[in-house]
Order: C-alpha cells, then structure tokens, then sequence
C-alpha cells in the first residue's frame, strides 16, 4: 500500500474550472508536503461539511500518512495513486477539490 507515488501530480496551483460530473462525490488529492498540509489544515471544516474524501497522492510511510489523518480529524484520506483521475481530469497538480461542478484549489 505504502510508499503511493503519483507520476504524474506535483504540488502546485490548480485554476480553477467548472466540469459536469453529476454522479461525482466530492473528494480532494493531497500529498505529504508542507503546501498540502496548509491547504488541509485550511479547508478541514468545509472538505467536512460536503462529505469529501480524500485521496493522498504522494506519501512514502504509515507515519506520514498517519500525521496527514491527524491534521483533519473526521475526514477520510486513503493512500491511492492520483495517475488515472488526474488524466481523465486534466490535472496536473493538487492540493485540490473535485465535485460534481468544478475543479479548484
């Protein structure tokens, strides 16, 4: 399971863009680094609020991902590679927030 890398996603900024995938649960991708931490940190309550689930993209040991859990108490964030979604969405970059409507940081 552990380390998960992802090819093809490096942090960095994501502009955001509307898409139209009405089936979609919100979910985010964030990695093991000090801008994925911040945004975490950051945006924990409305990432709450809209039921989202993360995918962590980028960690190398059970105790990283474990200290990224630890910043957003209640959220779920599973080590998965971000390569697939990141093509089907044209994403290059997280931290970010997929929906149903839209693509942002």
């Amino acid at each position: 399971m552990l380390p998960v890398r992802s090819a093809h996603l490096a942090p960095g900024d994501v502009a955001p863009r509307a898409i139209q995938a009405p089936e979609l649960t919100p979910m985010f991708l964030v990695g093991d680094d000090q801008r994925s931490h911040a945004w975490l940190r950051q945006r924990a309550p409305a990432l709450r609020e809209l039921g989202a689930v993360g995918l962590v993209v980028q960690v190398e040991s059970p105790q990283a991902l474990a200290a990224l859990r630890s910043l957003a108490p209640g959220l779920m964030l599973a080590p998965a590679s971000g390569d697939e979604l990141a093509e089907r969405l044209g994403l290059r970059h997280y931290p970010v927030l997929v929906t149903a409507t839209g693509i942002e940081q």
